[in-house]
């Protein structure tokens, strides 16, 4: 018996974490040259902060010899502000042209579709 309640509190906590969570985006616009060097530096600083990338994406800008670094992480809502001063210290290194940051917006979902049709009358 004390076994399922054991049981049923760790789904309980399993289930409201990902409650305090929240996927955040973190981009960056550098010049193509510099682009190994930054992806290095940002690995060890969410290393730092205990944070792991979900997803990665290295790709060119819409100006000439530029690139664009996409990083998506998901991190506690508590930490925030350490994800804040993460991106305010990137932004103020020369080779850095723009760095937006933000929380990812969940995809838009389409809306549900009737099982059955009505007949027209």
């Amino acid at each position: 018996m004390q076994t399922l309640k054991f049981f049923h509190l760790l789904k309980f906590f399993q289930r409201n974490s990902s409650a305090h969570c929240a996927e955040f985006r973190l981009n960056i616009v550098c010049d193509s040259q510099v682009m190994t060097a930054l992806r290095k530096r940002l690995f060890w600083e969410m290393h730092d902060l205990g944070l792991r990338a979900s997803q990665v994406t290295i790709g060119p800008d819409s100006q000439a010899n530029l690139c664009k670094l996409s990083v998506v992480l998901t991190c506690p809502l508590a930490r925030r502000q350490e994800l804040d001063d993460m991106a305010l210290r990137l932004s103020q290194l020369p080779e850095i042209r723009r760095v937006h940051w933000g929380r990812r917006l969940a995809s838009a979902s389409a809306p549900p579709r009737p099982l059955l049709r009505a007949k027209a009358a």
